[in-house]
């Protein structure tokens, strides 16, 4: 029998090396992020120079077309690697060992001149990136207290991933495209090491039935106070409550069966409606396909050949949104702030398909679309991204958090792929003025759904979230056991 106190968290290790432990963890998915993100900004930069007519290796609009959209497709076998390697291994050899392929790939791809190669680098680098993009949404909220989770998810997804992206896109106007692919080792390579210095998950180490481990972790991770007592007694308690609910179903409770047990749950499909509407929407707000065709777009809508600094204003504005989203998340409620900044980031959008569409060429037309670009670009990354994708990874039942985001994960893989590969011919047809209005009606669409069904997260604990989902209401700060239901899960 596993003997655990649950009476009080006592206080393990100072205040300073607990801000190391959180900082180690910030930094190293930090790392992760902007290696992800560097992945878009250099492929945008390698696409526009090999749809040149001088490319060192000839190809065709197709191919150009496979090369961009290839990665929104197989990152879902990442999805079902990282499912296995995850709950075996735990998350930080898990970032390790997902992220190693990347930083192979950037040395194939500097010496390749086979197309058929740089099309199997795509292949690799969608593996990993949809492995450790999972891993990433999992990891954040299991390390961090709900009271600093949004800014910590918000810093390392917004600030981490757009950082990438525009060190791509600016490299890409300055040097060749082979050489910028080298300089995504550092990210890469960062985001390999640092997670070998982490604590385990203590969210992975109680759902392995480990609770020792779980408690001693935790009190590594957290400072002693009654809120983080709580938290620790609730995560216990609820690994335990799932347990004893699985048991009375099956004699054994192996991943398998669990992922089982809770196909059947309503409340698990609630999740993944509100997953799936989540997913819609960053594939309409447009951060994956600007960031991959941006260095394309922005010729074509300005007329300008030299785009170095109309990708500067527009890379750093979003770049300024997404260090001004680390204020917002921090000081406002996460559903007023995706209402109120996803209602004006659309009506941007929409009044730069206006003036596409209308607009002449002179200088002042001009630069007005790539202000209003920049300002798109500002809002969304202040305001409707941190918050859809914080409460994206804040949602996902604890038990079988890779499984859940498997499902949601692959269906959005899906959904960036149609998007990405079916741009070129909708731009052909509707022009961007067509697809921006198109984006804009289907986040108006997202936003009518989440208004209803989106619960308010913020200082929520992911148990306290997940009890919601079960009984359509927050309960006070407690999942009730009794003293008999505890022994007896402990001692099985």
């Amino acid at each position: 029998m596993c003997n655990i106190e649950l009476q009080n968290v006592p206080q393990r290790k100072g205040e300073n090396l607990l801000h190391i432990a959180e900082a180690v963890v910030v930094s190293g998915l930090l790392f992760c992020c902007m290696s992800d993100g560097f992945i878009y900004g250099q492929m945008s930069g390698m696409i526009d120079a090999l749809r040149a007519d001088d490319s060192p290796i000839p190809l065709t609009e197709d191919d150009v077309s496979w090369l961009a959209s290839t990665i929104n497709i197989t990152c879902i076998v990442g999805f079902i690697i990282v499912g296995v390697i995850a709950d075996v291994l735990g998350r930080r050899i898990a970032i390790t060992t997902l992220s190693t392929p990347v930083l192979i790939c950037w040395i194939v791809i500097y010496y390749t001149g086979d197309k058929f190669v740089l099309q199997l680098t795509r292949v690799i680098v969608g593996v990993s990136y949809g492995g450790v993009l999972l891993l990433t949404f999992i990891t954040i909220g299991e390390y961090v207290s709900p009271n600093i989770r949004p800014f910590c998810f918000n810093f390392m997804a917004s600030v981490g991933s757009i950082s990438g992206v525009t060190l791509g896109h600016i490299l890409s106007t300055l040097m060749d495209w082979r050489k910028v692919a080298l300089v995504g080792i550092i990210p890469t390579g960062l985001s390999c090491i640092l997670p070998l210095l982490w604590e385990e998950s203590p969210s992975w180490l109680a759902s392995k039935g480990r609770f020792e481990e779980c408690k001693k972790t935790f009190e590594a991770l957290h400072l002693p106070s009654e809120k983080s007592n709580a938290e620790l007694r609730n995560l216990i308690a609820l690994e335990m409550k799932k347990k004893r609910d699985l048991l009375r179903v099956h004699s054994t409770s192996g991943s398998v069966r669990k992922n089982l047990y809770v196909l059947k749950q309503w409340y698990f499909w609630k999740i993944q409606m509100l997953s799936f509407i989540i997913g819609i929407y960053r594939v309409a707000a447009g951060r994956i396909l600007f960031s991959t065709i941006l260095l394309t777009m922005l010729p074509e809508l300005t007329g300008y050949k030299d785009i170095f600094f109309c990708t500067l204003l527009v890379d750093g504005l979003g770049m300024f949104g997404a260090a001004v989203s680390c204020y917002t998340v921090s000081k406002f409620r996460m559903r007023p702030l995706l209402f109120s900044t996803g209602i004006a980031a659309n009506f941007l959008l929409i009044i730069l398909s206006a003036l596409i569409y209308y607009g002449s060429t002179d200088v002042f037309s001009t630069w007005t679309k790539v202000v209003l670009l920049g300002a798109y670009y500002v809002v969304t990354f202040a305001g409707p991204y941190p918050v859809i994708d914080t409460v994206l990874g804040e949602i996902q039942p604890l038990g079988v958090k890779e499984f859940s985001l498997f499902i949601c994960g692959s269906i959005a893989g899906v959904m960036h792929f149609v998007a990405i590969k079916i741009a070129p011919d909708m731009i052909k047809t509707i022009g961007y003025s067509g697809l921006f209005l198109v984006y804009a009606m289907f986040v108006f669409i997202c936003l009518i759904y989440l208004w209803f069904f989106m619960p308010e997260t913020r200082g929520r604990s992911l148990q306290e979230i997940e009890v919601f989902f079960m009984n359509g209401k927050f309960e006070d700060r407690k999942i009730f056991l009794s003293s008999e239901q505890k022994e007896d899960l402990l001692s099985v």
